[in-house]
């Protein structure tokens, strides 16, 4: 009786690892799939457009200027194109700064 006592022991704590494994597994795929979905957020112009409309458009204007420039060279409007998408690239990237350190802090305090 002792030998099938141990054998059940075995099998009950097989079990027991067997569900805990599968949680794990299931936890650590979610948090997978939603750094995933975040990444893939982060990395999309379109999210960038929505939230700062304002600079998309300032962008936008400016890289029409500078394509209308190179057809024709004009130093105003050359200047006005380059200043804009000076200032526009400049805001997203502050912006995209912003956003990523605003991800790593809340990364950390998941822990």
């Amino acid at each position: 009786m002792p030998q099938s006592t141990n054998h059940d022991e075995l099998l009950r704590r097989k079990r027991e690892l067997h569900v805990r494994i599968g949680r794990s597994r299931r936890r650590i795929d979610g948090r997978l799939r939603a750094t995933k979905d975040r990444a893939r957020q982060l990395t999309s112009w379109r999210t960038y457009v929505v939230r700062y409309p304002g600079w998309a458009l300032v962008a936008a204007v400016g890289a029409g200027m500078a394509a209308s420039s190179a057809l024709q060279p004009r130093r105003a409007s050359r200047w006005l194109a380059g200043t804009l998408m000076h200032r526009a690239l400049g805001g997203v990237q502050q912006q995209l700064w912003n956003e990523l350190k605003g991800v790593w802090e809340k990364s950390r305090t998941e822990k």
